[in-house]
């Protein structure tokens, strides 16, 4: 009787361990088709995830820019570090971008978001390295109206005529510019 029991007993573990491997064995689950549609996703994911996120900075609050009824502008992300500058930067946030959005002739619309920020169709970003005497990042990420519809629009209206495109007016304040798209930065 030991003996069967023993035999059964082994018997049902070697049954176990050989279903176990077949049913996590990836590479005999996953097709090519499958595998490039997986990392199409993540490549989606990755664009439209939340810039300061990516950077690996704690977003406290956000903002995002709309053309009204249309589509996202920009997301701009402060971290904890910016806690403190948060009444004081959002005191006339609206009446500011309408102020803009009327000289370059669309009509902005500001979401005040606590936590990250994100849009889906981002193409581009520019990290500015802090203000303030607050050292941390301050992520920007923009679509491609944000880019061709607002920023250089914005600029010229603050009488910065001499920018060519988004990757300038970056670097113009010393920011990072980085480009997700090229087939679409303005660069």
């Amino acid at each position: 009787m030991k003996t069967k029991i023993k035999i059964l007993s082994l018997s049902f573990f070697i049954g176990v361990n050989t279903l176990q491997c077949n049913l996590f064995d990836p590479k005999s689950k996953i097709t090519n088709n499958e595998l490039v549609e997986i990392v199409t996703l993540q490549q989606l994911n990755a664009n439209s995830m939340s810039e300061g996120q990516k950077l690996g900075l704690t977003i406290a609050y956000s903002h995002r820019f709309s053309i009204k009824n249309g589509p996202h502008l920009f997301c701009r992300e402060y971290s904890t570090a910016y806690l403190e500058k948060q009444a004081e930067w959002e005191l006339n946030i609206e009446q500011t971008y309408a102020t803009i959005g009327n000289a370059i002739g669309i009509d902005i619309v500001v979401e005040r978001i606590n936590g990250p920020c994100a849009i889906n169709n981002k193409i581009s970003a520019c990290h500015y390295d802090g203000v303030d005497g607050i050292n941390d990042l301050i992520p920007y990420a923009y679509s491609t109206e944000g880019e061709h519809k607002y920023l250089i629009p914005a600029y010229i209206y603050y009488g910065i005529n001499n920018l060519k495109n988004a990757k300038e007016a970056c670097e113009g304040y010393n920011g990072t510019y980085v480009c997700y798209d090229p087939t679409k930065c303005w660069q």
